[in-house]
């Protein structure tokens, strides 16, 4: 089957269907979304290629749908909604969480890809690490914080970092992010990275931005000017 991209139709489709999860009476999934017809376009490739995807891994998965993008010669993807929404549909079975037997999608940016609104568009599964992924693959070993664990599960520190377009998109701040919460010893992140401490850093984050100019600053310099409450992070890499 070729990778395919959702018309106007096929959105409508499908969002329909995610809606009538939330009823008495959810609707089987759409199959017609899938094959060519009013609902999707071919674009080319071969959808194996998404099949092989390793969902429990957000960077491995990033660092595939670039590959795909490239290969499809896809210029302006990240404003290509048909196609990030089409690839979520195709993977829905394996992407949507189940709630005491029943399909639990969640809410609709997470499936259907809104380039015009970064608010939403930082939480789809799919077109959000991919972006992240390009904007910052000099940095791979940084990223790794932020693109850690399943696709289908974001964490805090994703939702917090992600959904503030002036932070995401800066290298220094994923420094400083990754000199933060990630525990190179044992390749994992450190504890705590997933609670209040995201929330915070944020917020603090968004205050300095007033007065500092992050672009020009590296992770470091991020870094020390953060209050003692954080001091605890920092210790723990000084170790």
């Amino acid at each position: 089957m070729k990778i395919m991209r959702m018309t106007e139709q096929g959105k409508l489709r499908f969002m329909g269907f995610l809606d009538s999860q939330k009823t008495d009476q959810p609707q089987a999934f759409p199959q017609e979304l899938l094959t060519p017809s009013e609902f999707a376009e071919p674009i080319g490739g071969n959808s194996a290629v998404l099949d092989g995807l390793n969902l429990d891994d957000k960077l491995a998965t990033a660092k595939v749908l670039n590959e795909i993008v490239v290969d499809l010669e896809l210029i302006s993807a990240e404003r290509d909604q048909g196609f990030w929404t089409w690839c979520s549909a195709y993977l829905f079975d394996r992407l949507c969480k189940k709630s005491g037997g029943k399909l639990a999608p969640g809410e609709m940016p997470i499936w259907v890809a809104e380039p015009d609104n970064w608010q939403r568009y930082y939480r789809h599964y799919l077109a959000s690490i991919w972006r992240v992924y390009v904007a910052h693959r000099e940095k791979v070993e940084e990223l790794v914080v932020l693109l850690n664990g399943p696709v289908n599960t974001p964490g805090e520190l994703w939702a917090q970092i992600a959904a503030t377009q002036t932070l995401i998109t800066n290298p220094s701040m994923i420094d400083a992010v990754h000199y933060l919460y990630w525990d190179k010893e044992n390749q994992t992140r450190k504890r705590g990275a997933g609670g209040e401490s995201p929330r915070r850093l944020t917020k603090v984050l968004r205050q300095f931005e007033r007065t500092y100019d992050f672009v020009a600053m590296t992770g470091s310099q991020i870094v020390e000017l953060l209050p003692s409450e954080f001091d605890r992070f920092k210790e723990l890499n000084a170790a």
